[in-house]
């Protein structure tokens, strides 16, 4: 058996508090989705009058480091969870919906032809059971040709309606 020696670098973002892997994450063929933290959270909490008794709507705005990447004549598409808004009960929690946009990405020219695709393939935004708290659900795509491309922060904004 032969060891083979790995180098990792990181990347250290402005937003966040600890430094992010820079390498790709392969998880083809695993049932678990990467799971990252959300940084800079902001929350504004509003009084309002929705259905079914919900009285309070949480807007929910910040950012998540993740780290995909896609070189030379690659796809690759992967779905990031992380946590965001305050700690609510089943009871309290109503619906919530996010969106997010890829705020930080690194594109290195190879050959010709060169382009790259990055798309937010989806967004999903519910409450988790175990943490109490919503979970985000946000599958990122790339498709590379001649470059490599790593996307490495997204923003987020999710809508929390709940009843306090």
């Amino acid at each position: 058996m032969t060891a083979r020696n790995q180098t990792q670098s990181w990347i250290n973002d402005i937003d966040s508090p600890v430094a992010v892997p820079h390498a790709s994450i392969n998880l083809q063929g695993r049932d678990a989705m990467p799971v990252t933290n959300a940084i800079g959270e902001q929350v504004l909490e509003a009084v309002v009058a929705g259905p079914d008794g919900a009285n309070r709507l949480f807007t929910v705005t910040g950012a998540a480091n993740v780290c995909i990447q896609a070189t030379r004549q690659q796809r690759s598409t992967e779905t990031w969870t992380f946590l965001v808004g305050p700690t609510l009960t089943r009871l309290q929690f109503h619906r919530a919906i996010g969106t997010a946009s890829v705020a930080s990405q690194t594109v290195s020219v190879q050959t010709t032809p060169r382009e790259f695709t990055v798309n937010v393939h989806s967004v999903e935004a519910d409450w988790d059971d175990e943490d109490q708290r919503v979970e985000v659900r946000a599958e990122i795509g790339i498709i590379s040709n001649g470059t490599t491309v790593e996307i490495t922060q997204l923003r987020y904004w999710v809508a929390i309606l709940a009843q306090l």
